[in-house]
Formats: structure tokens, C-alpha cells, sequence
């Protein structure tokens, strides 16, 4: 999803949007939010700036030699509407980019800089006490800046700016804003405040996870009047989903090991994401005794270790990744064939994304997840520290949507697409377990009641297992 437009003192300049969960030009592995990222509207046409120069900024600084049909026609139509989509690289004017992860900006930073485009980020981990003034000049194509960043920056430094040329303000990962979505920041909340200092400067908001209620939260925050909004396809077609359910203990995890042991002799990589820490050190030594070598990635490793984890696994050093989320956000590996979830996850959006880290250079990759009915009682953890009642409440609601799809005897990609607002005609898509392997409903009404009657006999003071016991006639 992107959705953008120009502030309300010029109406008409609206940038439009594509999906950016693709890939931008042939099969190479640039995403397409890097070229959206260096994608930024102006006043009006410039000199020689047409679709036929467009590919020559992409082959350039990209190395393909077309876009796909749907990103040309979403150009070619904005264009038709005197609207322009024109890169900072065109323009020469910068374009300010929101990312929430320093590491993540450090990692485009430097892929954009391998590719010719002058890129720098503003942040605390920034060493380099030039860039500050060199950006304040209108020194660089692409700035990046944390949500923090943004907010707390002096105003005369975007008047400076201002005075060389800002093409775009570009809010990544813009489902931070809402509290309807998965990764809440309350700092992405306070950038609307940027309006008055960023006069007729486009706003532009990019996600791969927004369902219609995150996108109306977007367009309110942000202050945008009357954008253009475009949603592509959440189908990944070649991408199989498959659930289980599973029994948490050593035994389950040496199968596992043993069935990922076997997928990485064929080639391609695997991310593991567990639900804690704990889970991934216990994975993580389970494929050492194994003499399997895999990576680890958690918030409590400390900065070094995280970066040779992700390194080694981006250069294909390690097939294998253990990790918490705190991985993967800004992963462009086209290679990944599986990715697995060890614990249902807290969310479907938190899924999606995850998920759709597997199969980016379209050959058929896989996506399986194991979870437990313990997994379904963690909303006190989940939303333990959340004061707002609405926070709370989307949480709970995200948690039972991913339970809904954990234990669905119908289509998976149907029950994920619909979710998102995306109509699936068909009743089965073919490629999960569900439509593989169809499984037949039963009616349980009379089973259920007997159990909770039974629990309610318990006082619920001894779980489920008592219960069971009794109903069974266990002695």
C-alpha cells in the first residue's frame, strides 16, 4: 500500500502509489519501496523528465530496463492526471524518508550508496558530524531519519532545506501510525506536526500490512486531504501456507531440526521466528548438537553479534536464521524457501509480513506454522504495558484473528487476502494444507458444552487437563 498527497494548500499535487511487496523491474532483487523511496512528485513536468527517461534512471541507478506493466500503468496514470512521479534523482532535490529502525536505514543507506545515489540517515547512531550541515544544504538524493528524528529536529533546518528543494516526505512502514496496527509508535503519531514546517511538500505513507481501518487511521494522522490510494494484491501466489498443531518439547524440536536439515541440503535458506527469546536459544543450540550450523537474532544480543548474525545471512554465509521479530524488517534476500513460525504469532498483519519474507524471486517457497492453545493466552502479555483502552482492544482483536486462522478447515490464502480487504472468488486456492488435504467440520456444540460445564463444576482451578480427564472417565 502507498498512499500520498501534497498538503492542503495545493490540493491537486497527489502522488500515487503501488504495492510494495514486489519486485521493481525484471527478477533482480531491488525492492520496489527502493525505488518508490526514490520516487517524489514536482510542481510541474520538467524538461525531458517523460516516461522514456523514467527507465533510464531505473537501468542507471537500478539495472533494469523496464518496470512491470501494473507499476508503468500506475505512472503512466498519474502522469495522464497532470500529477508527476519524479525522482529525487531526476529533480535533485531530496527526498526525506521516516524508517523506524536505525539498522534498517544503515542497510539502505548503504545499498543505495552502492548503487551510485547519494544517500545518509539522521540518528544516534550517526558518527559522522558532517552529514547534519551536509544535509541541511540539500546535499543528498535520499535522508533518512528515525520518527524521532523528525519531531525534534530544529525548524530551521527544514527551512534550510526547504530553500534547496524537498521532493517527497515518505512515511515507511506507515502502519506505525495507527493504533489499530500491529507495531504502534507513538512518535510516528506525532508527525503530522511537520505539516506547518513542511508546506506544500507531499506526504507520502508506504505498507505492506494495512487493513482498512489502519489505512483511514493513516490518512487521519497524517493530515492527508483527499490522497490518492492505491492497494495492490496481498497474493503470494507461489508461497504454500500450511498450520499445525504441535506439542512444545525436545522431541518436536529435533524433528524439526532434522526436516530443515533436509530442505537447506536443497538449496535456498530458512528463518525460524519464535515467540521468545528462550525458544530461540533452545532452537539454536538443538542445531549446534546437531552439527548444523544456523544464526541467532534477539533484542538482548548485543549490537555486534545482531549485525554479523544478519550479515553472515544475507551473504548466504548461513542458511539458516533463529530469531525473534526483531529480524528481518528490510531482509531483501531473494533466496528465503521457508520461513517457519515456532508459536502463533501476535497478529495476522505481524504474520503476513513475516511470511512474506520467503519466495521473493517467485520460485515456490514454503511457510508453516506450529502453535499450541497456550499461544491463544497471551493477550495479558501482549498488551500488559498499553494504557490506551483502544490499544488493548486491537490487540485482542489481532490475537483472535490469528487464532481464527490457526485452527480454519477452510482456505488459508482466501481467509488471509479477505482479511486485508482483498476479494478471493474462489473457494480454494490449491496451494495449502486446508486445500491440499481438506479437513472435515464436525459439529461439537454438544462436546463443547459438556466441557465447560465440567470446568465450571472445576471452578476452573485445575486447567484443562482435569476436565478432559473427567469427561473421558479417566480414574
Amino acid at each position: 500500500l502507498l498512499m500520498c498527497n501534497a498538503y492542503e494548500a495545493q490540493p491537486r499535487r497527489s502522488l500515487g502509489h503501488t504495492e510494495v511487496s514486489g519486485r521493481i523491474g525484471g527478477s533482480g532483487s531491488v525492492s520496489a519501496k527502493h525505488w518508490l523511496r526514490t520516487l517524489g512528485p514536482y510542481g510541474s513536468l520538467p524538461p525531458l523528465v517523460t516516461m522514456e527517461t523514467m527507465p533510464s534512471v531505473l537501468k542507471k541507478f537500478f539495472g533494469f530496463s523496464d518496470f512491470r506493466p501494473y507499476q508503468r500503468e500506475v505512472i503512466e496514470k498519474i502522469i495522464e492526471k497532470r500529477d508527476c512521479l519524479v525522482p529525487p534523482l531526476v529533480v535533485k532535490k531530496t527526498g526525506i524518508v521516516v524508517s523506524p529502525l536505525i539498522s534498517l536505514m544503515q542497510d539502505q543507506v548503504m545499498a543505495l550508496k552502492q548503487r551510485g545515489i547519494k544517500a545518509e540517515y539522521l540518528g544516534s547512531a550517526q558518527k559522522d558530524s558532517t552529514v547534519h550541515s551536509k544535509a541541511e544544504r540539500g546535499q543528498f538524493d535520499i535522508l533518512f531519519m528515525t520518527p524521532e528524528k523528525a519531531c525534534t529536529i530544529p525548524s530551521s533546518f527544514w527551512s534550510n532545506l526547504l530553500k534547496t528543494g524537498i521532493s517527497l516526505f515518505a512515511v515507511d512502514e506507515a502502519h506505525c501510525i495507527s493504533e489499530w496496527g500491529h507495531d504502534f509508535r507513538v512518535e510516528y503519531k506525532l508527525l503530522d506536526k511537520l505539516r506547518g514546517d513542511l508546506p506544500d511538500v507531499p506526504f507520502v505513507g508506504l505498507t505492506a500490512t494495512a487493513t482498512e481501518k489502519v489505512r483511514f487511521d493513516i490518512i487521519s494522522s497524517l493530515k492527508m486531504n483527499n490522497p490518492y490510494v492505491m492497494v495492490g494484491s496481498f497474493d503470494r501466489t507461489n508461497l504454500f501456507y500450511g498450520v499445525k498443531l504441535f506439542n512444545r518439547g525436545q522431541s518436536f524440536i529435533d524433528e524439526l531440526v532434522r526436516e530443515i536439515s533436509k530442505e537447506v541440503a536443497s538449496g535456498g535458506s530458512t528463518i525460524i521466528y519464535c515467540t521468545t527469546i528462550k525458544d530461540v536459544e533452545q532452537i539454536s543450540k538443538s542445531f549446534a548438537e546437531a552439527g548444523i550450523e544456523a544464526g541467532m537474532y534477539h533484542g538482548q544480543m548485543n549490537g555486534e553479534a545482531r549485525e554479523e548474525s544478519h550479515r553472515l545471512f544475507v551473504r548466504d554465509e548461513l542458511q539458516i536464521m533463529v530469531a525473534t521479530i526483531a529480524f528481518g524488517m528490510g531482509i531483501d534476500k531473494p533466496n528465503i524457501r521457508q520461513v517457519i513460525h515456532y508459536g502463533c504469532p501476535k497478529s495476522l498483519e505481524s504474520y503476513y509480513q513475516e511470511s512474506g519474507r520467503c519466495g521473493r524471486d517467485g520460485i515456490a517457497s514454503v511457510c508453516w506454522l506450529y502453535y499450541t492453545r497456550s499461544d491463544f493466552a497471551k493477550g495479558n502479555f501482549y498488551y500488559g504495558d498499553l494504557k490506551s483502552e483502544k490499544q488493548r482492544k486491537a490487540v485482542m482483536e489481532s490475537l483472535l484473528a490469528a487464532e481464527r486462522y490457526c485452527v480454519l478447515t477452510t482456505c488459508r490464502r482466501k481467509f488471509l487476502l479477505e482479511y486485508f480487504g482483498e476479494n478471493f472468488s474462489a473457494d480454494r486456492c490449491g496451494n495449502c494444507d486446508n486445500c491440499k488435504v481438506p479437513k472435515k467440520e464436525r459439529d461439537m456444540s454438544r462436546e463443547a458444552f459438556l466441557l465447560m460445564a465440567c470446568i465450571h463444576s472445576c471452578r476452573g482451578r485445575w486447567g484443562l487437563s482435569m476436565p478432559i480427564d473427567v469427561l473421558r472417565g479417566s480414574r
